[in-house]
């Protein structure tokens, strides 16, 4: 009997050692997988160096809130990163007649005061701005924006921005919404998106979010829809404590931004991303611990919807040039996208990848995976007001996509292929556009080589630092030789490469880089961006950035400058008799017979043997009767672009003639002009010249199997007399 109450004792006491030991390993062993900051352990320390300018107040890196007192120290060190902010030059020099300050500006900024050493026990640095004012590319204003993101390393913030928005309204709310902007910005250089936003139990969104998902329209003004919430997500935490330290910290050879992913539906995407299972206590997680342990699983956290039978709400296409592009071509492509739901999508005007919402991807030809292109900077809008696309409407912009943040997207020679992606809606439905070829040629001529030479390194290959300078339209200063660079683009602009190059010169003269030593701007050049941009159509996505780049600045420019601008649209469409853009080869209802009929220099008629082809194809068209005939006339690059345009449209107005004395119905014909802008081939050599000079047949898909189609496209060609 002694003998069992012994045991007995015994039983108890180890029963209640294991549940202490048990209990103390629910309290306080760490976490494998934590997403909660009662379980997160710190990782990873930050060095952040703050420079502000003159006449702008550093924001408050402390506020109260209704729950206490909170710090971006203190939010960041909730995921487990130490964050150490040195202030350090608060009045960096800049005057106001300079205007909002660009990414490029920033950069400049960045090169020239970024100067702290980080503490010897730091993981990572980050250099931060606190600007009078930011902008887009297109001069929208933004709160803040990552100017660097080729190694996550510099951002910016605009606090007087948020006093703008919301001075009138949510004035007490401002301190607490500079801080947050600040913390974003910092989770971006951490590679957090605003796709890794929840709603929390008491239904305010996480840091993650951007600001615009928290406003709502009062009248004239911004108000909030929720006290913004100054905490991590859970996903954030997670990925602070598990992921590779290469993955969070940013620097020169860590994982680039994977801001890629995010969505035109963010806000609401973030909302129906809901977390229940905060946990608010060291026992709270203990209590988890223990439950899960004994197999009882929490089931607060919201699962997935199924959105597998969902349709896209978006129609996405590009289109880009059929002719292979010289090598270290600016190669800017058409994005296209109508919305096909019904509600407002917030996309309109931010078609390009610098906006996070569509992604441009990329492979060689043959190749299995497709590549990301990572824009230089990624844009922060202070709202979505002006960028609803309504149902049933469609939106287009026109992206550079030739230099990124790996570097030159078109390296060497080949055939490459490029399609877009886009994020539609909560259950992340992907919109995917259709696959187009970007080829890409070596130069033929010496005046092509030589054009090619300054921009290739040491080793033969295309120069990163040239395609940096090049993709910030000559605006930042740390190439030793830029002046021969612009030399070199004056002296080749014969060249299609060089023509096209003119739009760096252009967009330099236009804004002229800030001095970052003096917060001066130098005035505008507007005679030579006038002789730069008066002949410059080279291609469609040229001359479609050459609108974009003079409308930012239309109020400050003479009309002489925009008078006869082409859109984008009729950059790429082409120009009927009274201006109108009509789609042409982006049109997926038309198809191009493979028979196009060519000119001799300056010839507005068909030569003699052409008339007989024409005559002979206007009778078989005749009979098979489509519904929608296209003539597209195209001229070569000799002339100024409005005589070209206007060339191209009289020889699509000679084939039309003769289409309609075969007796097709001139309202099933349309012709227009693409001038120069839609070449077949680039070089200047007189055979190049003799391909482009042509007009092209569009018909009615549904009548183009009604007609021969040979395995190659017949080309009719004069007898030009030579001079």
């Amino acid at each position: 009997m002694k003998v069992s109450r012994t045991l007995l004792a015994g039983s108890l006491i180890g029963l209640l050692l294991a549940l202490l030991i048990l209990v103390t390993w629910a309290l306080f062993w760490p976490a494998s997988v934590c997403s909660d900051p009662t379980c997160s352990r710190k990782r990873f320390d930050l060095f952040v160096e703050l420079d502000a300018f003159r006449g702008v107040e550093s924001i408050p890196l402390e506020v109260d809130t209704e729950s206490g007192p909170a710090s971006a120290v203190s939010i960041l060190r909730s995921g487990g990163i130490g964050l150490h902010v040195q202030t350090d030059d608060e009045h960096l020099p800049y005057s106001p007649v300079s205007g909002p300050l660009d990414r490029a500006d920033l950069y400049q900024y960045a090169l020239t005061w970024r100067n702290l050493a980080p503490p010897s026990r730091v993981d990572g640095q980050i250099y931060a701005l606190v600007a009078p004012s930011i902008v887009s590319d297109r001069g929208e204003p933004l709160f803040g924006i990552m100017f660097d993101s080729a190694g996550r390393e510099g951002i910016a913030i605009a606090p007087l921005q948020t006093v703008r928005t919301f001075e009138r309204t949510e004035p007490d709310s401002i301190p607490v919404l500079q801080l947050r902007t600040f913390v974003h910005e910092l989770l971006h250089a951490l590679n957090r998106r605003h796709a890794d936003a929840v709603q929390m139990p008491d239904g305010r969104l996480t840091l993650e979010a951007p600001t615009r998902c928290l406003m709502q329209r009062d009248g004239h003004d911004w108000r909030l829809s929720e006290r913004p919430l100054l905490a991590l997500s859970p996903g954030t935490i997670r990925f602070f404590q598990t992921a590779a330290p290469r993955d969070v910290l940013p620097g020169g050879t860590n994982t680039p931004f994977s801001g890629v992913d995010g969505s035109a539906t963010e806000c609401d995407d973030a909302r129906s991303s809901r977390y229940e299972d905060h946990l608010s206590t060291r026992w709270a997680l203990a209590r988890r611990r223990l439950l899960a342990l004994f197999g009882i699983a929490s089931a607060h956290a919201q699962a997935p919807q199924d959105a597998s039978d969902a349709d896209p709400l978006v129609a996405l296409r590009v289109q880009a040039q059929e002719a292979a592009y010289p090598l270290a071509y600016p190669i800017a492509i058409r994005v296209t996208a109508k919305n096909l739901s019904e509600r407002p999508l917030p996309i309109k005007n931010r078609l390009t990848p610098a906006y996070g919402l569509v992604h441009i991807e990329h492979r060689v030809a043959g190749e299995k995976n497709w590549r990301p292109f990572r824009p230089l900077a990624w844009f922060e809008t202070a709202n979505d007001e002006d960028a609803m696309l309504a149902p049933g409407e469609q939106s287009e912009q026109t992206s550079s996509i030739y230099f990124g943040d790996d570097g030159w997207t078109f390296p060497e020679p080949g055939t490459y292929e490029i399609r877009a992606r886009l994020t539609a809606n909560e259950d992340r439905i992907e919109a995917v556009s259709n696959v187009v070829s970007i080829r890409v040629d070596a130069p033929e001529s010496d005046a092509e080589r030589a054009a090619l030479e300054l921009l290739l390194d040491d080793a033969g290959m295309l120069d990163a630092r040239i395609g940096r300078w090049l993709i910030f339209g000559g605006r930042i200063g740390e190439l030793e030789t830029q002046p021969d660079i612009a030399a070199a683009i004056e002296q080749y602009s014969d060249t299609a490469l060089g023509s096209a190059l003119r739009l760096t010169l252009a967009s330099q003269r236009l804004r002229p880089p800030i001095d970052p030593l003096t917060g001066e701007r130098p005035l505008p050049d507007l005679s030579a961006v006038r002789a730069l941009l008066d002949d410059m159509c080279t291609d469609s996505g040229l001359a479609a950035l050459k609108h974009e780049m003079l409308m930012r600045f239309a109020h400050e420019l003479p009309a002489s400058l925009t008078r006869d601008l082409l859109s984008p649209q009729q950059a790429w469409d082409g120009l009927t008799r009274d201006g109108t853009p009509v789609p042409t080869y982006s049109d997926p209802t038309l198809t191009r017979l493979s028979l196009s009929f060519h000119f001799c220099p300056n010839d507005t008629t068909l030569a003699a043997e052409l008339h007989r082809v024409a005559r002979h194809l206007a009778r078989t068209l005749a009979r098979t009767k489509p519904e929608r005939i296209m003539l597209v006339g195209h001229t070569d690059a000799i002339g100024t672009c409005r005589l070209n345009d206007e060339l191209g449209l009289l020889r699509a107005e000679a084939l039309q003639r003769i289409f309609v004395d075969a007796g097709i119905a001139s309202e099933r014909i349309q012709a227009v002009s693409l001038g120069e802008r839609r070449p077949l081939r680039f070089s200047s050599s007189d055979e190049a010249r003799a391909l482009n000079r042509r007009v092209e047949i569009l018909i009615a898909r549904d009548t183009a199997d009604e007609l021969p189609s040979p395995d190659e496209v017949e080309r009719v060609m004069p007898q030009c007399p030579s001079f």
